[in-house]
């Protein structure tokens, strides 16, 4: 006990006198959560700029253009009558998307005929797409189902029969999860899970970088036992991760109003394997980092592939087997998707059971490396 009090006593001062490392572990995470959500608190897109170009100029294809115009996510910015200046403003980013009404489209209508629209959307930017491409087919559908509509009941049937003729298998959908299909709410919980683990990787890094290029000037140098040093160094940054749970899943989230399907307690007891691992896997890490800033270097530019290994922005089904095998061995990947089912799907935990013994699988791992590692330390003095 003497000694993992000594060791405790060592890191703490380690922290405390590091103003890099005490930035990293208080005011980034007090700030940079904090401030991280701002740019996406419109949560969903709205009134999306896009032009038309009416070759028509009947009744029919302005009150198409009403509709378009009607829908949340988009806005008709500018009516053009060539395609050729629609394109230019296009190329110059001034409107998302191009409709291309054709010239015969009321008379091909009135024909019975099928008269197709043209819509050009800026693919790269897929969100726009997405919510261009469905604001401009929800409204042809429901113009299209009026002219349906009302061509059955000019040929005898009533209303309810000529909607039920139309559509004899209405499709009900229903976005579970993340009902109003916000952006914010998808993006930033996975990132503050993801937070949790970088910082932490990189402090302790810059922590181990420092002791190697500088030398240990706590003054509590001394040789203990590799676990009562493990130990005294795991629960210096336990408690403060603790803290930075509830700052991040306790407070922000009510701020920031975002779902939150379980309680507090139960995601600190999912997320206490995912902190341990983390801390073992760092104190692993910063042996092997002679100078503090190639921890920073070298762990800052993993913060990207591990977002996208760890399955909640692309289908894990998608990433190739060995990047999924090495995404496995990493304390974010179950982390982040166990927090996802919990907190965003509500699930019970029997459900993340999976992910929470793998945590506690690799907290033990990575505990007996990092204690093997510690052992190696006291015996080069």
């Amino acid at each position: 006990m003497k000694n993992f009090m000594k060791e405790w006593k060592a890191e703490a001062l380690r922290i405390i006198k590091d103003p890099g490392v005490l930035l990293l572990f208080f005011g980034v995470q007090i700030i940079y959560p904090l401030v991280y959500p701002l740019p996406y608190r419109n949560d969903v897109l709205r009134d999306i700029p896009i032009a038309v170009v009416d070759q028509d100029r009947t009744a029919l294809s302005r009150q198409l253009v009403r509709m378009v115009d009607a829908t949340e996510a988009v806005t008709t910015a500018h009516i053009f009558s060539s395609f050729e200046e629609a394109r230019n403003a296009f190329m110059q980013r001034k409107i998302s998307g191009i409709l291309l009404i054709p010239k015969d489209f009321n008379l091909k209508i009135h024909q019975g005929r099928t008269s197709p629209l043209a819509l050009y959307c800026d693919g790269s930017y897929f969100l726009a797409y997405r919510e261009v491409a469905m604001a401009v087919q929800k409204a042809a559908g429901t113009l299209s189902a009026g002219i349906e509509v009302r061509r059955l009941t000019a040929g005898g049937m009533t209303q309810t029969q000529a909607m039920a003729a139309r559509d004899p298998q209405p499709l009900l959908t229903y976005f579970l999860f993340n009902p109003a299909g916000g952006y914010s709410a998808y993006i930033v919980p996975a990132v503050l899970v993801l937070i949790l683990h970088q910082t932490l990787l990189i402090g302790i890094g810059m922590v181990g970088g420092t002791q190697k290029e500088f030398g240990d000037t706590t003054s509590q140098t001394q040789k203990s036992s590799a676990i009562s040093r493990t130990l005294g160094r795991i629960f210096v940054y336990l408690p403060l991760y603790g803290l930075h749970i509830i700052w991040f899943f306790g407070i922000l989230f009510r701020i920031y109003r975002y779902p939150q399907r379980a309680d507090l307690g139960e995601l600190f007891f999912f997320l206490l394997p995912f902190l341990i691992a983390t801390i073992c896997l760092a104190l692993s890490l910063r042996h092997l980092f002679k100078e503090r800033v190639s921890a920073m270097m070298a762990l800052l530019f993993t913060s990207i592939p591990i977002l996208f290994l760890s399955g909640f922005s692309w289908p894990v089904e998608a990433i190739p087997e060995p990047l999924y095998s090495l995404a496995q061995c990493l304390p974010a990947t179950p982390g982040i998707a166990g927090f996802l089912k919990l907190n965003h799907m509500g699930a019970d935990f029997s459900t993340v059971a999976p992910e929470f013994f793998q945590l506690w699988g690799q907290a033990l791992a990575y505990f007996i490396l990092a204690c093997l590692i510690a052992k190696q330390e006291n015996q080069q003095g």
